[in-house]
This record gives C-alpha cells, sequence and structure tokens, in this order.
C-alpha cells in the first residue's frame, strides 16, 4: 500500500512537471515564431515586389539579416546624440595605417584615432575616436572593404567594425576571434568575401558582414587581397617617388627620415598609395606628407591639434588657443582654426624665444596673447610674430599661473604663490600693496566684472574696487543671507549679464550687481562635491567641469544633466560659443553641439 501511495505521488509529480514543461516549450515555440516572423517578413517581401527590388533583396539578404539581429544585440552609446555631436580632437601621435575609402582616406594613428581626410577637398573632417564609439584611440590598423562599405579597425584587443563608418561600432575581442590579448593586428585587407587581419605570427580569416572567424592560417588561401597600408619598412618601388617628388614647407627626405627646415628627423611609420596615383605619407610626429601624382609635391598636413592633454582654452575671434599641462607630449601651443579645423603649431623646441612649459591660462588683447605657464609668462606679438619669455624674478612672482585677466593697460595674475600685476606697456611688475595679503596663497581664480576685480583664492573671495582702492571680502556685501560664511576655496569666477558666478567649496553661488545680493545656484552635492575647475554661463544654463566630467545645470530649475562620459575625463576648461561647448580635458579637445540635448 505504502509503495502504491508513493508510486502515486511521483505520478502525480511527473504530471505538474510536464504541464510546466509544455508551458516553457510553447512559451519558447511563440518566442522563435515571432522571429521567424519578423524574418520572413523581409524574404515575403523581397519576393513581391518587381524584379529589381527582388534582386537587390536576393544579393544582400544576408546583410540584411545580421544587420536585423546585430540591432537588437548591440547596446548603443550616447545614442541620444548623432554621430558628431561630440567629437574628440588629440594628438595623433605616429601615423599607423592608411585605407581609401569612397570620400576619405582613414589614417590610423596611435593615440588620436581614426583621422579622416577628404579625398577631394583635401582637408581633414571630423575624426573617429571613442566619441564615436571606439574602444581606444590607438588604433593599430583600419580597413575599408569597399564590397560591403564596411570600415574595420583595430585597437588593442578589439576588432571593431561599422556599417555607417561612423559610429555604431560593432566589436569582437581578440579572443572572439582565436587570438591571445597580448597579440597585435598590424594589417587589414579584404577579398570578394572575406576579411583578413595580419597578427604577428599569423593570419586570421574573418566573415565579412558579421565578423565570424573563417579559420587562421599561416599564409592567406586567397590571392586577391587588398591591404591597407601597416608599419612602413624600406621598398624600392618608392625610391624613384623619393627621388621625384618635392616636399614643400623647407621638408626633405633623408633615407627613410624627413628633415624639416629646423633640422629636426622623423621617421616615416607608413605609406599608402591611393587608386587615384596620390600617395601619402605618415610619420612619428602624425604629420601626414600629402603627395599629388600631378604636381610631384608632398604637402606637410597637421591632423587638427597636437595637445595630447588641454588644461586651458581661449577663444580669440574665430580661432582657438590650445594649452596643454603635459608638454613634453603635446610639444607644444595649438591656434586652431574654429572653421577650417587646421591648426597653427608653435612648437616650444622650434619658436624662438618660446620656453617649454605647461599652460594653464590665455587671454588676449589687440593681437597680444598672454599664456600663464608653471613660473613663467608667455608673450607672443601676433602683428610681429614674435615670442617672448617672461620669467625674471622681477617680473614673476614663481608658482603656476592658474588665470589671467586684463584690466586697461594691467595684466592681473593669480598663480599658486599669490597674486601680481603685470604693467603691459612695459613688461614689468607694478605693485599695487594687496600682494601681502594673498602671499603663498593658493589664487586659482581673477576675473574682471565692471570696474572691480575678482579674486577666489583658498582663502576665500575678495574684491578690489579700482573706483575706491582697498581689498573687500565678499562676505560683506551680504545683507542678511549668510551664505557665504561657510565657503572657502573658490576656484572659478565667471560673469555674465551682471551676476557673477563663483564657485566655492560648498556649491555655486551667483551675485546680482543690481540688486546687491546673493543668491545659492546648486550645492556641490549634485556634482557629487568635487573641485570644480571650470564653468561657462548663459541665460538659461551653467556648464560646470569637474575631475568626473561635465555637468549642465538650469539656473532657474536646478535641473542637472550629467555628462560623465568615459570619453571626457576630467574637465579642466569650458568655452560656450552659442550652440558649441568646447571642452578642455585631459583627453583632449572636444567639440559638443550641446543644444541638440534640450
Amino acid at each position: 500500500m505504502d509503495t502504491y501511495l508513493k508510486s502515486g505521488q511521483v505520478i502525480l509529480e511527473l504530471k505538474k512537471k510536464k504541464r510546466i514543461t509544455d508551458k516553457i516549450i510553447f512559451q519558447i515555440k511563440e518566442k522563435n515564431l515571432k522571429k521567424e516572423n519578423n524574418i520572413n517578413l523581409i524574404a515575403y517581401f523581397s519576393y513581391q515586389f518587381n524584379f529589381p527590388v527582388r534582386y537587390f533583396f536576393r544579393k544582400y539578404y544576408i546583410r540584411i539579416i545580421m544587420f536585423w539581429v546585430f540591432s537588437f544585440t548591440h547596446a548603443q552609446s550616447l545614442n541620444s546624440f548623432r554621430s558628431f555631436d561630440w567629437v574628440l580632437y588629440k594628438a595623433p601621435g605616429a601615423i599607423t595605417s592608411f585605407s581609401a575609402g569612397y570620400t576619405f582616406v582613414y589614417i590610423g594613428t596611435s593615440s588620436g584615432g581614426v583621422k579622416r581626410f577628404n579625398l577631394y577637398g583635401n582637408y581633414f573632417d571630423y575624426p573617429l575616436s571613442t566619441a564615436q564609439g571606439l574602444k581606444n584611440n590607438n588604433i593599430e590598423a583600419v580597413h575599408f572593404d569597399k564590397t560591403t562599405g564596411l570600415l574595420w579597425v583595430s585597437t588593442p584587443g578589439y576588432i571593431q567594425y561599422s556599417f555607417s563608418r561612423e559610429d555604431n561600432w560593432f566589436s569582437k575581442t581578440f579572443y572572439d576571434i582565436g587570438l591571445s590579448k597580448f597579440d597585435k593586428v598590424t594589417k587589414i585587407g579584404s577579398s570578394d568575401r572575406y576579411i583578413w587581419l595580419k597578427a604577428r605570427a599569423s593570419y586570421v580569416k574573418l566573415d565579412h558582414s558579421s565578423g565570424t572567424m573563417i579559420g587562421i592560417y599561416p599564409v592567406p588561401d586567397e590571392i586577391d587581397i587588398i591591404w591597407s597600408s601597416g608599419e612602413y619598412n624600406p621598398d624600392q618601388r618608392y625610391n624613384e617617388v623619393f627621388t621625384d617628388y618635392t616636399i614643400l614647407d623647407g621638408w626633405a627626405f633623408s633615407g627613410d627620415d624627413l628633415i624639416n627646415r629646423n633640422g629636426s628627423r622623423t621617421k616615416i611609420t607608413s605609406i599608402f598609395s591611393s587608386q587615384y596615383g596620390n600617395i601619402y605619407l605618415g610619420s612619428e610626429n602624425g604629420i601626414v606628407f600629402y603627395g599629388s601624382k600631378t604636381m610631384e609635391t608632398f604637402t606637410p598636413v597637421i591632423p587638427d591639434v597636437v595637445n595630447d592633454d588641454v588644461s586651458s582654452l581661449h577663444m580669440d575671434d574665430s580661432y582657438m588657443w590650445v594649452g596643454s599641462q603635459n608638454f613634453l607630449k603635446s610639444k607644444g601651443i595649438s591656434k586652431f582654426n574654429l572653421k577650417t579645423s587646421e591648426s597653427l603649431i608653435f612648437n616650444f623646441d622650434e619658436t624662438i624665444n618660446m620656453q617649454s612649459s605647461p599652460i594653464y591660462s590665455f587671454i588676449s588683447l589687440d593681437h597680444e596673447i598672454w599664456a600663464g605657464g608653471e613660473s613663467i609668462l608667455l608673450y607672443y606679438n601676433e602683428k610681429k610674430d614674435f615670442w617672448k619669455t617672461l620669467e625674471d624674478s622681477r617680473v614673476m612672482s614663481g608658482g603656476i599661473v592658474w588665470d589671467l585677466c586684463i584690466d586697461e593697460h594691467y595684466l592681473w595674475m593669480a598663480t599658486s604663490r599669490g597674486i601680481s600685476r603685470l604693467d603691459m606697456s612695459t613688461h614689468s611688475i607694478d605693485h599695487l600693496g594687496i600682494e601681502k595679503y594673498f602671499s603663498n596663497t593658493q589664487v586659482y581664480a581673477i576675473e574682471k566684472v565692471e570696474n572691480d576685480i575678482w579674486i577666489g583664492s583658498k582663502a576665500g573671495l575678495f574684491i578690489y574696487s579700482n573706483d575706491n582702492p582697498k581689498l573687500i571680502n565678499a562676505k560683506d556685501l551680504q545683507k542678511k543671507e549668510d551664505l557665504l560664511d561657510n565657503f572657502y576655496n573658490f576656484t572659478s569666477i565667471k560673469e555674465n549679464n551682471n551676476l557673477v558666478y563663483v564657485a566655492g567649496s560648498l556649491g555655486i553661488a551667483s551675485y546680482d550687481y543690481g540688486l546687491k545680493e546673493w543668491k545659492l545656484i546648486s550645492s556641490s552635492v549634485v556634482y557629487e562635491d568635487e573641485l570644480v575647475y571650470s564653468m561657462a554661463i548663459n541665460e538659461k544654463f551653467l556648464f560646470v567641469g569637474t575631475r568626473n566630467g561635465l555637468c549642465r545645470i538650469n539656473i532657474k530649475t536646478g535641473q542637472i544633466r550629467d555628462y560623465n562620459y568615459p570619453f571626457i575625463g576630467q574637465v579642466n576648461d569650458l568655452i560656450l560659443d552659442d550652440n558649441i561647448l568646447w571642452v578642455g580635458s585631459n583627453n583632449g579637445f572636444i567639440k559638443f553641439k550641446w543644444k541638440i540635448d534640450l
């Protein structure tokens, strides 16, 4: 009897499991049926339309299905923005690879992403970088497959490809394609049906639509492979070119090296010949030499900026002056043309009277540029094309020049050791008497507002009045609110529309010159209590740069919009120019079309 009861219980359990299993199987079938219906819908339309359309669908049937599948599996970053709403300009490093597409020559660089040189206009368009979804700005190889129209890129540990050739990148790890993470893809090529990767000791064969690995070979099993350029090796085919072609701007060939007018040498790192016969040379310092077959000349072209990081920005008419903290890697100051995206480079080692230094601040007046460095001040006269370095103890108080402002014919300097005032006509210090109050004190910000000089320091916020020469503590401007009593470490000061915005340890406050009132704009909690390195303001919004990135604050509502994308990094400087926000960060020089996000 007990055995019968036990058997009955087992049978009931099995029936219960069967009902559950049947339900699961039905759900799986229903799910699969939906997938099949979606796929069959493509097939249905391919046979219902007229012959040319049927032919198109038959020919590209696999690609359409693969695109449909990827659209569900690919996690899009920055999906609320268009391809180039964010643009990252960064020093290219060495040129690693060339490949010609329909419109651009794609140029792989060791630190600046993929530069795009227009084939017909001979200019650089927006680069492709981590801002468009690349895994790394170190590009080991780049290739355009004319059969599929896909752009392929190799970065450390990854192979990526894009249908649009701009964003929406699909990624394969080296492990996915049979390589180790220590491998390096030095060249990419394509045949009619496959993509080929040249690794250190093998060739990897991939499907040219999905990136699926087909096999690994000691040598390719196909002959008609079109390769992108890779690392340069001396080639007799180009000896005639080097002999017959002339390099402009004072450059010359010297074996496998290039020598500029100052005698500095740079190695050729990659060379490429396009289908039109034009030749492209890449160098280890990032300069691209465009060789015209018709003119038999090479023209050196610099892709955007030479700055690897950006610590300071200054807009002067249609130009942006760009300075870096790491002057050893960035090597100079860029004068970036906002209309053409071309730069005039002032190289520290090659410019007379220009001493190497990190650049932390800029200001200009009447074709004169002032740049604050570390214990030095650089002066440039644009009309005379003349640089001068001021570093004498009689001129400089020492320390890092964090900020600059101009008051009539005086240049005010906020430094890590206090403040000083320079007579711009004589280039000599004009002692004021208030310097002693800031001796050996970090002074981060200085701004002229109406006829006053606002000074932000670690010790507090102070105002020097030119009308009634004296130093005022900003706390004395308070009525009853006592807003600034707990504020200290004032790092940024900006003026807009008769309002002065100051960033301190507890947040951001504004002072209305007309109403003589203080107002708290935002608590530091909203940007994680980080130090504010920079601010940019218009009538509605306040942009704040910190170590963690960028945020936008609605001045009226207090609403916050964070932009903590990894490609931004620490924001050191901000300049707002209508619908464009220019960002200087540890990762480079960034252009952001911010109004698209409203």
